[in-house]
């Protein structure tokens, strides 16, 4: 942050109602328990009012529906306090991770056929390939590996070692964070003879816009076509993503999941953390998986399962409630 922000400004960004000073200088973003005096804070909608009061925050984003009692802090109301408190913290107070120095760096291996914007930035012993593209406004961290012909879309950020290897397609504003493998070939194994061939992977990965990866995790090559993961997807740390899978927009999965080869998810699918989907399955639009859950079948549209293996969920609890009571039914036999 180069200069000071004021409440009025913050208030104007979010298109809040401010009660307090207007003219309130805010220094950064905190959390609201225990809080930090010059900051901002945000508080849900159904937490506990002692948090608020005992908060040592200055300025606080709340909900237009909570009554706040007279308090000498200053208050901004809107409709959703979270959501507002981040689109302050991403205009005003966001730092990059492991920022790149403008320009190339002098270590960095490029190749001469390959196209790279102007404004790109590119750290420490990076290596890139012959034809690959890198966008415009794209940062790669040190490290990192390039594969032939592959492409970089516009605004999208590589962190520190991460490997994208030949053929890769990333699209815009995706972020890849550190440790994770684009493209490896994927696991698919032939028995001939009383032994294990690997099977060629001559496919590649798609990465569509505004997608992110979170820390070391990997997606495989498809063998013959493309593993794809949709727009607007969010990715948890250590995911692993198998050869030809296909997810959907706007996904969310948490960490340690695993998703066997040539499943396919709809849009707008949650998968809890350590969920593991089976290959060959299609998981519907809109369907929610437990954490710790196994997906041993399809999932229609809309479904909500958890459990081993992933069953409804309504019925998932009957049977919980039901396997509890065994003993008791066993001492009256």
């Amino acid at each position: 942050m180069t200069s000071l922000i004021t409440a009025s400004q913050i208030t104007e960004l979010i298109e809040g109602d401010l009660q307090g000073n207007s003219n309130l200088e805010i220094h950064g973003a905190y959390d609201l328990t225990p809080g930090k005096e010059l900051h901002i804070s945000f508080l849900n909608k159904d937490s506990d009012l002692t948090s608020f009061h005992e908060s040592l925050s200055d300025l606080i984003i709340v909900s237009k529906n909570m009554e706040i009692e007279t308090t000498n802090k200053s208050i901004i109301f809107v409709d959703t306090p979270k959501s507002s408190f981040f689109k302050v913290v991403n205009h005003y107070f966001k730092f990059a991770l492991n920022e790149v120095d403008s320009g190339i760096c002098s270590s960095a291996h490029i190749s001469s056929s390959s196209i790279l914007a102007n404004d790109i930035k590119v750290g420490s012993n990076v290596v890139i390939e012959d034809n690959v593209e890198i966008h415009a406004g794209v940062s790669i961290g040190p490290n990192s590996y390039i594969g032939k012909n592959a492409s970089i879309g516009e605004g999208s950020i590589i962190h520190p070692n991460v490997s994208i290897y030949n053929n890769v397609k990333i699209g815009k504003n995706v972020i890849i964070n550190s440790g994770s493998i684009l493209g490896a070939s994927g696991f698919g194994i032939i028995q001939q003879n009383k032994s294990l061939n690997q099977v060629p992977h001559i496919g590649n990965v798609i990465i569509e816009d505004n997608v992110v990866l979170g820390a070391s995790c990997t997606v495989d090559r498809a063998t013959m076509s493309q593993t794809v993961i949709g727009e607007g997807t969010k990715i948890d740390g250590q995911v692993h993503i198998a050869h030809n899978v296909r997810i959907g927009k706007n996904c969310i999965i948490a960490g340690q999941s695993a998703i066997g080869g040539s499943s396919r998810l709809g849009s707008n699918v949650i998968l809890g953390g350590q969920v593991g989907i089976i290959d060959n399955l299609n998981i519907g639009d809109n369907c929610k998986v437990a954490a710790k859950s196994a997906v041993m079948k399809s999932l229609e549209s809309n479904m909500t399962v958890s459990g081993i293996p992933a069953i409804d969920h309504r019925t998932r609890k009957r049977l919980d409630v039901l396997i509890s009571k065994l003993p008791e039914i066993a001492k009256k036999k």
